[in-house]
């Protein structure tokens, strides 16, 4: 019994790991980083919050640079 107690731990553990990883790579900040030239050229008039930013950036996909790119990728 205490063998499959431990499997589950080892479980979860796993799961939480990735879902770990998962809220790294949406992290805002890098997100804030990666795209801080574009942010200020197209969207400076957009009001942070609720995604908007994120929002206008998709929107101008086709301009953006590869870092911000990649970055914006990790929201989806």
């Amino acid at each position: 019994m205490n063998y499959l107690g431990f499997l589950l731990g080892v479980a979860f553990a796993a799961i939480g790991q990735d879902a770990l990883a998962k809220s790294r790579l949406t992290d805002p900040v890098k997100i804030a980083r990666e795209c801080k030239s574009e942010v200020e050229q197209f969207c400076k008039d957009i009001r942070p919050g609720k995604r908007r930013v994120i929002a206008c950036l998709k929107a101008k996909a086709g301009d953006l640079s590869p870092t911000c790119s990649s970055a914006l990728k990790s929201t989806e």
